[in-house]
């Protein structure tokens, strides 16, 4: 007698004929590789490919700072390392290392006719024989002064730009440095202008800021906002001081 399924009783699975093979899936999958843009090259600085000659990069740094200065701040993140910048930045600090030899020359000799007017005196030949020392060692101490410079300027720029939203997973704090070392040195060049030269530095920030919103691809207000939040700063900082110290100066005086 043939079985009888009943009601109740569970069907068997039905066989498919002609079923394709199932293929198990793999167990890892390479990551897509990050787009690249083949015709973005590092800063002419940096590019000894295209631009061989020392001379022949400062002077590509200019065409291109002077055609479109937003293509700085898209080309630095080609490169790595801050050496490069800061060296650029020595370059075009060379008038502000000679200001300060003028300076510091002209302070000197007036100390050393101070101390020949009191040759008599102990001290004053001691002030004589310790400042040339002095204002040796700041000089020597300047390019690393530059370098400090360079770096906490970077650093705060991306760090106030981090505080108003802005920044670009990717762009670390090293590209907003390098990015302001190249900056800054045309900025600090620009000061030296005469009349204009202020002018000069405080549109020199906005387009700092027009920048790092360009490089971190944020909006173009939270990039300015974050280079001019340490003036703002600062200025709230002076104010008090300088309400302070007028009324002080003044009592000083009619004493």
């Amino acid at each position: 007698m043939s079985e009888i399924t009943g009601p109740n009783e569970a069907l068997p699975p039905a066989i498919m004929l002609n079923e394709p093979p199932r293929i198990p899936p793999p167990a890892w999958e390479p990551p897509p590789a990050p787009a690249i843009t083949p015709d973005l090259r590092p800063v002419p600085f940096e590019d000894l490919q295209a631009f061989p000659g020392f001379w022949a990069r400062v002077g590509g740094m200019f065409r291109m700072v002077f055609r479109n200065p937003m293509e700085l701040f898209e080309r630095v993140p080609v490169g790595e390392g801050l050496g490069a910048p800061w060296r650029f930045l020595l370059l075009l600090s060379i008038p502000v290392f000679l200001i300060m030899t003028l300076i510091f020359f002209l302070v000197g000799i007036g100390i050393m006719v101070a101390a020949l007017e009191q040759a008599g005196k102990s001290d004053g030949k001691a002030i004589a024989a310790i400042m040339p020392v002095i204002f040796g060692v700041i000089l020597l101490l300047m390019p690393l002064f530059t370098f400090l410079g360079m770096v906490i300027g970077g650093a705060f720029n991306h760090f106030f730009l981090w505080m108003w939203g802005g920044l670009r997973p990717g762009v670390g704090a090293s590209q907003s440095i390098r990015a302001y070392g190249y900056a800054h040195a045309f900025l600090q060049l620009g000061g030296f202008i005469p009349i204009v030269g202020p002018l000069i530095q405080l549109a020199g920030l906005i387009v700092i800021g027009m920048g790092l919103a360009r490089m971190h691809k944020t909006n173009t207000w939270r990039g300015i906002c974050a280079v001019l939040t340490p003036f703002f700063l600062l200025c709230c900082c002076l104010l008090p001081l300088l309400a302070m110290a007028i009324p002080a100066l003044s009592a000083l005086g009619r004493h």
